[in-house]
């Protein structure tokens, strides 16, 4: 349930639509399949080797525990802000509200 290669992000970047708030930006793109699928790109600009890997281990587990919540058959590429705190609380709430919002402008 993860994009994996660089042909996967490109679609998603390509499709063009996106959602963000203060914590994350989200891009998203229909996948057809019958669940959702998560992309990370977290770069050098959020922090050091130590913050950025805080940043993933906060997003794939929000992603975890809230799948069931989440939108259907979609694929996501999320991002943190730059100068945004890792906070779990604050990221779960963050992906559901933008995943909401990015979903909710395309259909």
């Amino acid at each position: 349930m993860r994009l994996r290669n660089s042909n996967q992000f490109q679609i998603v970047y390509d499709g063009k639509h996106y959602a963000a708030d203060d914590t994350l930006v989200i891009n998203a793109v229909p996948n057809g399949l019958g669940f959702s699928r998560l992309g990370l790109s977290v770069s050098r600009k959020v922090g050091n080797a130590v913050v950025r890997n805080q940043w993933k281990r906060a997003l794939r587990e929000a992603f975890r525990l809230d799948y069931q919540h989440l939108p259907i058959g979609f694929d996501f590429v999320v991002r943190p802000r730059r100068g945004a705190t890792c906070n779990q609380a604050r990221v779960k709430e963050s992906l559901r509200s933008v995943t909401a919002r990015v979903t909710k402008k395309m259909r």
